[in-house]
């Protein structure tokens, strides 16, 4: 399944992000005792609020919401948490070298926007992993989101060896990974709360501030 990209030219002022919540089997026994268990595959919610939207924002927003046409399709969205994101002199810090391994004749290396080389495996259901994150040093902290494909994980806690990392998460895994990139600028597959969410209205005709309201959405079964 496609699903949109996000117009780059649009950028939320303000930001929340809602962690996976929902439980299942909540009960309570004579003795006050409750007890309830995580849903198998919970899922993120993200509210963007946009503050003076005009010009080509004003074209690009509406361009969104029409391809999404309500909860019909799903879009890429970039975590706009951009405050604790590494920022991109430390990035670049690792590099990229060429498809075969190789550096340029002055040993330097492509810029890249997110890490190169920083690879995760796991099995669905697995609440800790560990990452060798080499020449960028100690990036990643409890408190901050990170991506593997386009899933999203809160970092509970990160303890160091080192250059590797072992970190626990939130959600468990959605999935298989085998030597997944890990991503300190994550995105996030969603499709908004409901089919009238996010409409514009526009303040003398030229400015606009919507609001967008998503949920993370799933395309792959669970293995």
């Amino acid at each position: 399944m496609s699903h949109i990209d996000w117009p780059a030219v649009l950028e939320a002022t303000n930001v929340q992000v809602r962690p996976p919540r929902k439980t299942y089997g909540l009960s309570k026994s004579l003795s006050e005792f409750a007890q309830s268990v995580p849903a198998i595959r919970p899922p993120f919610g993200l509210t963007l609020e946009f503050e003076g939207l005009h010009g080509d924002e004003v074209l690009a927003y509406r361009a969104l919401l029409g391809a999404l046409e309500g909860r019909a399709n799903t879009v890429r969205v970039p975590l706009f948490d951009l405050w604790f994101a590494a920022n991109d002199a430390a990035l670049s810090a690792g590099g990229s070298p060429h498809s075969d391994g190789t550096e340029f004749s002055d040993g330097a290396l492509y810029l890249v926007n997110d890490l190169s080389g920083v690879l995760v495996t796991g099995t669905q259901g697995g609440r800790t992993i560990t990452a060798d994150f080499g020449g960028y040093g100690q990036l990643l902290q409890g408190g901050l989101y990170f991506g593997l494909a386009d899933h999203l994980y809160l970092a509970i806690g990160v303890t160091w060896e080192g250059t590797v990392a072992t970190i626990r998460f939130s959600p468990s895994l959605r999935t298989d990974y085998a030597g997944e990139p890990l991503k300190l600028r994550p995105t996030m597959i969603a499709r908004l709360l409901d089919d009238d969410t996010g409409q514009l209205m526009l303040q003398r005709g030229r400015f606009g501030s919507p609001t967008l309201e998503f949920e993370e959405a799933f395309d792959e079964p669970l293995s």
